[in-house]
């Protein structure tokens, strides 16, 4: 009896393997446990092959569907616009300035009430246009307020400038005319105000001081009311023209001119923006 080659053997084994079966740990199948699993197999494919979509899913489905595909020679409207010289493509209306494409349509998904969507949406738009106008009036006042205060602030530091211009014009004006022999001004406001206590007191008797004293009063009164009738600004200037015309003085300057020739060669104006 001759013995089996290595071949025949190799060949011998794997057939044998091939009809065990797969004992390995952890992969221990029972009949039963075999049949539970193909019966879930079976069953989610018969699922898989019988299951019906939800209703809204398949209205979407056809909805696309139907705006997608154009309309076709066998529906009534298109083939009454066809008739009528209609062609895909173009616009409605006498002149073709109508619509070319199909109303859309505008699915509604929630539960609010017709007309809400378009209620609200104008609301919010008046309310932007209300706090745009509103922006615009808030602007517009802080530039008026900025401006007033600043014509605010210019005209009290003008006031100021003014003021301080009067009082060096009225010392200046009060040594000019006491060098000159003045003992009283031209105009009630030509001096300082305490242009009385700068003055020396007449020599004689306590009637003549008391004479004196009561004419004084009035004409000072007299004086006093027609220098109240004229603002700073028209005091300063009438005052100005005096001292340049009388004693050829410029406040600004700060100097006597010899003659008018000189101050109108060497001053720079009868202003205060001219000595700027």
């Amino acid at each position: 009896m001759s013995h089996p080659s290595e071949d025949e053997e190799d060949y011998m084994s794997d057939a044998f393997l091939l009809k065990c079966e797969d004992k390995r740990p952890g992969l221990i199948f029972s009949s039963k446990t075999a049949k539970q699993i193909e019966r879930e197999r079976k069953q989610k494919e018969s699922n898989e092959r019988n299951k019906v979509k939800p209703k809204k899913v398949l209205e979407h489905e056809k909805r696309t569907e139907g705006l997608s595909t154009a309309l076709s020679a066998n529906n009534k409207g298109f083939s009454l616009l066809q008739k009528m010289g209609y062609k895909p493509g173009m616009s409605l209306g006498k002149k073709g300035t109508g619509r070319a494409e199909p109303v859309p349509i505008e699915i509604k998904a929630d539960r609010g009430g017709l007309g809400k969507a378009a209620e609200a949406k104008r609301k919010a738009e008046e309310m932007q246009a209300m706090r745009a106008r509103m922006a615009v009036k808030r602007q517009r006042t802080e530039v008026k307020q900025k401006e007033s205060f600043v014509q605010h602030m210019s005209s009290r530091f003008a006031s100021k400038t003014v003021g301080k211009d009067l009082n060096t014009s009225q010392t200046a004006c009060h040594h000019l005319d006491t060098e000159s022999g003045y003992t009283r001004p031209v105009e009630r406001f030509h001096w300082p105000d305490n242009w009385w206590s700068l003055e020396e007191k007449p020599e004689g008797g306590e009637e003549e001081e008391e004479g004196e004293e009561h004419l004084q009063e009035e004409e000072g009164e007299e004086d006093e009311d027609e220098g109240q009738s004229l603002t700073d600004e028209e005091k300063l200037q009438a005052l100005t023209f005096y001292l340049r015309t009388t004693y050829h003085y410029c406040i600004w300057c700060g100097t006597k001119y010899n003659d008018s020739e000189d101050m109108e060669a060497n001053c720079p104006g009868d202003s205060a923006e001219a000595h700027d």
